[in-house]
Formats: C-alpha cells, structure tokens, sequence
C-alpha cells in the first residue's frame, strides 16, 4: 500500500515538473515573441498583425482538434466557451495595443504583469482555488522583480505615463486574469486543446468583424522574408502551442501557479533584446530577473 501511495505521489511530481517546463518554454516564446514583433511592426501595423496571428492561429488550432480529438460541445458550454474568446483574445488584445498607443511600453509591461495578482485574488474568491499566503508572497515578490527589471532602477517611471493609457494597460490585465481563470470549471471537462481551439476561434469571430476597417493586404505583399518568417512563428509557436501550453499549465497545477510564469515573460524579452537587438542588459535587470525566478521557485513549494 506504501509504494502503491508512493507511486502515485511520484507521477504527480513528475507531471508538475513536466508542466514547469512547459509554462517555462511558454514564457521564453513569448518573450522571443516579443522582440520579433518589435521589429515586425516596422512594416506591418498592430491591429492587422492581431488579425492574422488570431484568425490564422484559430483556424490551425480548429484543425488540429478536427484530427486529434472530437469538436462536440455541450450547448451550456458554447456561451462560456464564447465569453473567454471575447474576454481573453477579442478584449484583451485591442486594449493591449491601444495601450501601447498611449503610454510607454514599459508602463504597459509593468501594469500587463498585474494579472497574477488579479488572477491569486479571484481564483480565491470564485472557491478554484485557495489564496494561500506562500503564494501570496510569491506573488508580490515576483511583481517586485517585474518593476525593478522594466523600470531598469527607475522607480518614478509610473508617474510619468499618460493616465488613459496606464488604465487600458490595467484592464488588460484584468482581461488576461479572466481569461485564465474562467477557464478552470471547463478544462475540468474538456481538454486543453478543445478548451483553447474553441475560445480563440470565438474570439477570431469576433475580431473578423475589425477586417473591413483594419486590415491591409497591401502591408502583408511587402513583408519580407524575415518578416513572414517572423509571423509564422508568431501564430505557431506564440499563439497554437504558446496559448495551448499555457490551459495545459491551468489544467494541471492550477491557474494561480500557471499564471505567475507571466512574469519570467520580461526576463526572456530582456535577453533576447540583448542577443538579438543588441541592446544593453542593466544590472537592475539581471537583479529583477532573480527576483522573479526565486519568486517561481517559490510558488512551487
């Protein structure tokens, strides 16, 4: 009975580890993501790089559950299914980049990064999940490490955006909370893959409505090479296995803990600013990069 008990608490560590490092690659693509769509955006507009990247990755996604798995949903779930797709792709990507328009892309990655904390807060008041104060503490502490590695020291920096856009920024975030917590009731019953395919092929038809007025074939013909190797990546790799991984992350060890790899997404941006863009790495960065990872580790215990 002992090492029948034994066994099973050994899968259960190995399969949290597996999702560790899962959520830990999740957070490297997006930081790459990032700074590939930096420069991207020299040549494609935001809002048209939104509608290719979801309504392209939706269709991928729709195709892989069509071969791997079933498409029936219950009816109940359809609504749910919808309001997470205009929660979390429809919403949170136009607020994200009209927030970018009005502040700082460092005020935005500082208050974007406020979502774990949204995300602690209401999976303990919706009963997922219990707040507990480790976690808390991980929390907080992982934020802390966020400021310093985006401020680079530069504690007043909040103070110096523009007002409208800082509250966009903080919408989104609250966007993104949702997004994965109200996710946890419907990845009891259905995969991540069903779960993630159906939401952002909602949240695609939604966004489809935006083409007429948005998007731009024109800036799509232009597009380099590098440019279209660039938006591959980004609809395969950051949005089909990226959002995937991440409902994977949520149905495993729940949203709280999933969430929190949000914050080592800034880390690999950094990083791959400084390989890629050549740009500088400050010590107050590297300082908040360990802040966050200590805060990871922490959140594991």
């Amino acid at each position: 009975m002992t090492k029948h008990f034994t066994a099973i608490k050994n899968n259960c560590v190995e399969r949290e580890r597996l999702s560790d490092i899962l959520l830990l690659s999740v957070s490297v693509i997006w930081g790459v993501n990032l700074v590939a769509v930096k420069y991207l955006l020299g040549d494609l507009s935001p809002v048209n790089l939104i509608l290719v990247r979801f309504i392209t990755g939706s269709l991928l996604l729709f195709l892989l559950l069509f071969f791997l798995e079933d498409v029936k949903v219950p009816p109940r779930d359809m609504w749910r299914l919808t309001l997470l797709g205009a929660v979390g792709v429809a919403l949170y990507q136009f607020v994200f980049t009209f927030a970018l328009k009005y502040t700082s892309a460092v005020n935005v990655g500082i208050l974007i990064n406020m979502s774990p904390i949204y995300g602690g807060f209401l999976s303990s008041l919706f009963g997922y999940e219990k707040f507990r104060k480790k976690r808390i503490f991980a929390i907080l502490t992982g934020f802390a490490g966020v400021y310093i590695l985006m401020t680079k020291g530069d504690w007043n920096v909040l103070m110096r955006g523009d007002v409208t856009g800082n509250v966009l920024a903080l919408f989104a975030s609250l966007f993104w909370a949702l997004y994965t917590i109200l996710s946890k009731p419907l990845l009891e019953r259905h995969s991540p893959l069903k779960v993630t395919a159906f939401s952002m092929t909602a949240g695609s038809v939604l966004l489809a409505f935006f083409v007429p007025s948005f998007f731009d074939a024109g800036e799509l013909g232009r597009l380099s090479m590098t440019g279209w190797l660039i938006i591959v990546f980004s609809i395969v790799l950051s949005t089909v296995v990226a959002f995937f991984l991440w409902y994977r992350g949520v149905a495993r060890i729940g949203a709280s803990r999933t969430m929190i790899y949000q914050y080592c997404v800034p880390v690999f941006t950094a990083l791959a600013a400084y390989f890629i863009l050549g740009e500088t790495l400050h010590v107050s960065q590297l300082v908040g990069g360990m802040i966050i990872f200590v805060s990871v580790w922490m959140a594991r215990r």
